[in-house]
């Protein structure tokens, strides 16, 4: 079953790096309805309308839905891990306005190596020698992937700080909630709630926004409905039950090692779309990245055996 979960999650991190593609082509069609920078409106609406798409195929592909989220419990577990998601993309979300996406990319990565050390923390004891190393490796490739970051510790670098260990407390939660509760009633509660507090933000949003864009001309673009229907599918619906299902078969270290692997494929697509250029930085932190997989996988395998 460790093998399965290993595939099933690394599939995960090629779905997730399309995501930053597809919301790349939504925002870039976005800039033809909108008065000025509304980068933030259309983000948080994307994010909306993608979570509320796929609470309704849950109705349509698991019809045992509404047995599954009889249980408050898959309630109160869903507020918390929604918290810690959308804390992350919030925190994030803002962080970027005030720092490079190289800088962005690199404490965003700290997330595996929070998680490593909250775990320690609460065991009295650091991980295997293996893991170790792969925190390291996946730390280092995840955070170079875009070239050296350039630190100046202001206020925009802390709050993505926060938004990696909000990323850290999404692993670890999804961990202990998916071996009490319905893994499939968990999402859709954590997407549902997670649909909710996005429709605040988009409000907010707007609040400060009101006609500076055309969304009734946005929202019959077909090129900022394909990508968001593909979000909604696969990135959401699709991955998120993949991990709750999954995850919970490995420990939450090697996930967070592997989920790394994220902004590998990103990149990749980005160079294959035309989007960026290969660079010196993705062959050194890919590699790394990989190489970190690889020796927390096979350390895995020999303390299974």
């Amino acid at each position: 079953m460790k093998q399965k979960a290993t595939l099933a999650l690394f599939v995960v991190t090629i779905i997730w790096g399309c995501t930053f593609l597809w919301l790349k082509q939504a925002l870039d069609t976005a800039e033809n309805y909108s008065l000025g920078n509304q980068t933030n409106v259309v983000a948080t609406l994307f994010v909306t309308l993608r979570f509320g798409f796929a609470i309704g195929l849950f109705f349509i592909f698991v019809p045992s839905i509404k047995k599954e989220i009889g249980d408050y419990r898959v309630w109160n577990d869903g507020a918390i891990l929604s918290l810690f998601m959308l804390g992350g993309f919030v925190f994030q979300m803002i962080g970027l306005e005030g720092i490079s996406p190289a800088v962005s990319a690199f404490l965003t990565s700290l997330y595996v190596l929070f998680t490593a050390l909250i775990l320690a923390w609460f065991a009295g004891k650091l991980q295997s020698r293996s893991l170790v190393i792969g925190v390291i490796l996946a730390t280092f490739g995840a955070g170079f992937i875009q070239g050296p970051p350039q630190l100046h510790y202001d206020i925009s670098e802390w709050l993505t700080i926060l938004c990696a260990l909000m990323f850290a407390g999404h692993i670890i939660f999804t961990d202990i909630s998916t071996k009490r509760v319905s893994p499939v009633g968990l999402t859709f509660t954590s997407i549902t709630i997670s649909t909710l507090f996005c429709f605040l933000l988009f409000d907010l949003f707007l609040y400060f926004n009101v006609g500076k864009v055309d969304f009734i001309g946005l929202l019959q673009d077909f090129d900022f409905m394909f990508p968001l229907l593909l979000s909604s599918v696969f990135g959401t619906f699709g991955a998120l039950v993949l991990v709750n299902i999954y995850q919970k078969y490995m420990s939450p270290v090697r996930a967070a090692i592997l989920y790394a692997l994220e902004p590998v494929w990103a990149t990749l697509f980005s160079i294959a779309f035309g989007m960026t250029d290969f660079t010196f930085w993705l062959l050194l932190g890919g590699s790394a990245l990989l190489v970190g997989n690889l020796i927390s996988e096979l350390g895995n395998q020999s303390v299974s055996e």
